[in-house]
């Protein structure tokens, strides 16, 4: 047998990836920090507020997983992905002319199902890129979480300069040059029947399919991770106002933990190497335990700054693991539906449900809600170890 050729990098594929990812990035700064802003500057109360933003979790597990099947079948998500953008532009456009909660609602929820697979899908076309041995997915990835932190800054200061109304132009922008240069994008790779049981990745695996009790068991696990981070997400910075620090301290916390993940993104693949995606998972759920006890039990500066850097791996380490089980176990025409059904289940279901329950938790516990995270991150870790023993078992002929 001849020896086989390893493929080169290609500089010019991971940049056109790399400014897919800064253009949608750049969407998601502007929208996740300042749209409750922009919803109440419309005149809804804080309940409608919440109404709106917690529907969209959801969207994602109904949208994702039939855009990813599509995308497997037609080995097209390139072109998904740019129509989805246009989508995602006019839906914003829209809310220009809508009044009401109820027709809020409605443009909500239909951007909702446009934004839901667009991540999912441009992370299946990169480690299948990943796979090939064109590029590696953190260094690529890395670029959209640096566009995340660039434009809630200048969004911030647009915001202040210009009033609330700027918002909603600054996301009609981002989307409609997510759309531009999704057209940079490859295409994938096309099913031709039912799922072969092979692995186009460098590492060989058994054959297991998207459906499979493993991948059910990374389902599971990564969800878990994802959901740990509730409390954090909807009261980090309430509960850190409480406890004394100004605004400008919680900003610099947050964008904090973002350098920190992307430190983790840009040696990835050599976090790969060392741990394994299972070896991820059980850095990510023991960073989630000490994370999670710490903020519970202080809210003292030092102690904040190095629990925000370990946000590195309670994030980063889980979704680089996430990604590296799909490239290494999942095959090449079922990557797409792999990454959107991840992307359902971990930021849909998971945050979808867990949520609500942080916010009854605060209102119970204040900061003692984080103890119920890290039980949620240990738990993770008992399942991890629990699939490691599992893969260790000699299998029958």
């Amino acid at each position: 047998m001849g020896a086989r050729l390893v493929p080169r990098h290609d500089f010019r594929l991971a940049l056109r990836l790399s400014i897919v990812y800064v253009a949608i990035f750049v969407w998601m700064g502007v929208y996740l920090p300042y749209w409750p802003v922009w919803l109440a500057h419309r005149g809804l109360s804080p309940s409608e507020v919440g109404i709106l933003l917690g529907v969209s979790p959801w969207t994602r597990v109904i949208a994702s997983p039939p855009a990813g099947r599509w995308a497997d079948r037609s080995g097209q998500a390139n072109r998904l992905i740019t129509g989805l953008a246009v989508l995602l532009a006019a839906g914003q456009w829209c809310f220009a002319w809508v009044e009401g909660f109820g027709g809020l609602l409605l443009i909500t929820v239909a951007v909702g199902f446009v934004i839901a697979p667009i991540i999912p899908l441009l992370d299946g076309l990169t480690i299948g890129a990943e796979a090939e041995g064109k590029v590696s997915y953190g260094p690529v990835r890395l670029w959209g979480s640096a566009a995340f932190i660039g434009a809630s800054w200048a969004g911030g200061e647009l915001l202040e300069r210009q009033g609330e109304a700027i918002i909603l132009w600054l996301l009609v922008g981002a989307a409609a040059g997510g759309a531009v240069v999704s057209l940079l994008l490859p295409g994938g790779e096309r099913s031709a029947g039912p799922p072969r049981n092979e692995t186009e990745g460098p590492v060989i695996s058994d054959g297991s399919s998207s459906w499979s009790r493993p991948f059910v068991g990374f389902l599971v696990v990564t969800a878990l991770l994802h959901a740990s981070h509730a409390v954090l997400y909807a009261f980090g910075t309430q509960h850190w106002r409480t406890q004394g620090l100004d605004e400008s301290t919680v900003g610099l916390l947050w964008a904090l933990s973002v350098l920190a993940e992307i430190v983790l993104f840009a040696i990835a693949r050599r976090m790969d190497g060392w741990l394994g995606p299972r070896g991820l998972w059980l850095l990510a759920g023991g960073a989630g335990v000490v994370r999670w006890a710490v903020l519970a039990s202080t809210a003292s500066l030092p102690w904040l700054v190095v629990m925000q850097v370990l946000h590195a791996f309670t994030y980063g380490a889980l979704h680089v693991g996430a990604m590296a089980y799909v490239r290494r176990q999942v095959p090449a025409q079922e990557r797409g539906r792999a990454t959107t059904l991840y992307s359902a289940v971990g930021t849909g279901v998971a945050l979808g449900t867990s949520l609500p329950l942080a916010g009854w938790l605060y209102g119970e516990l204040a900061g003692g809600a984080y103890w119920v995270m890290a039980a949620c991150s240990g738990t993770a870790v008992l399942l991890t170890v629990g699939l490691l023993q599992a893969d260790s078992k000699p299998r029958r002929p």
